[in-house]
């Protein structure tokens, strides 16, 4: 087990933005890879999709296992701890990675084309399985994805990867959109989009509600209706949920001890970081990495 939680960057072409494989070629990949142990969780620092197109596959995704099946799509998350598993070789399918500062200007942060629940693993599930999808166009669309990405002719490739990838993330959105029962409105999404945002950045030296409604100059009762809307929980419960999460990465990917963990998590002392943990998870933090 790492010493440090592997967080693993883009590598690809940077001009692109924009790495598109099969599955027998991305397991390849895997095999050769050097510096870290993709089969074992590690955190990554770009966006993926998964698609699989024949047989049936489990991904691993913070700690729970997805099972998809012929025409299903996974979306895994900058910062998210995954790991693929020996059973990958056995499926048929396409991987798509995703420079993050690529997806980021271009649609989670961007005011004109924002995803609101694609790759918002706190608000939905990472899964869409084919009958979700219905009849609308989808692996067709990677399909030529693939193909243009492999095509030797460079002529406006870029131009062409990127609108091939525009029509794939805003059809995903639509499938999510139709499936959330959730109506919020899409103002209330940014601003919770915004406070995750800074909860991702500021966890381990900030847990106090109120301090991030002043960062993000709106009132505290505003910020705890707009999380308790879109998550069904307080303002406080969401934080205390985020710094669990992140718990249970170090726990799981790292070697580091009980007490580098409460440190790197913002805990002024590991009782405290047990006490809090044990609360959130009725687990001791040693009694769940020996779990996994």
């Amino acid at each position: 087990m790492e010493q440090v939680l592997p967080k693993i960057a883009f590598k690809s072409n940077a001009t692109l933005d924009i790495e598109v494989m099969t599955f027998a070629e991305t397991y390849k990949k895997l095999t050769s890879v050097d510096g870290h142990d993709p089969f074992a969780p590690h955190k990554i620092q770009f966006y993926i999709i998964l698609v699989v197109t024949k047989n049936t596959y489990a991904h691993y995704v913070d700690f729970k296992c997805y099972d998809l099946k012929e025409g299903s799509v996974i979306f895994i998350a900058k910062n998210q701890v995954h790991h693929f598993t020996e059973d990958f070789q056995k499926a048929a399918g396409f991987t798509i990675i995703l420079n993050s500062h690529f997806l980021e200007k271009n649609y989670l942060f961007s005011k004109n084309n924002t995803l609101n629940r694609l790759y918002n693993y706190h608000l939905e599930v990472p899964v869409i399985h084919p009958e979700e999808i219905g009849e609308d166009e989808f692996i067709s669309i990677i399909q030529k994805l693939y193909f243009e990405y492999r095509l030797p002719n460079n002529f406006a490739k870029v131009e062409m990867l990127r609108a091939y990838i525009n029509i794939i993330l805003l059809k995903a959105e639509r499938v999510k959109h139709e499936q959330s029962i959730n109506t919020v409105k899409s103002h209330w999404l940014q601003v919770f989009n915004e406070f995750k945002t800074l909860l991702e950045l500021n966890y381990a030296n900030k847990r106090n509600s109120r301090s991030y409604a002043a960062d993000l100059h709106i009132s505290y009762k505003f910020l705890n209706d707009v999380v308790k809307k879109t998550t069904g929980k307080t303002v406080k419960a969401f934080i205390d949920d985020f710094v669990t999460i992140e718990i249970k990465r170090y726990l799981a990917s790292t070697s580091l001890s009980v007490k580098e963990i409460s440190y790197t998590t913002g805990f002024d002392e590991p009782a405290n970081m047990i006490k809090f943990f044990k609360k959130n998870t009725q687990l001791t933090p040693l009694k769940f990495r020996k779990q996994l």
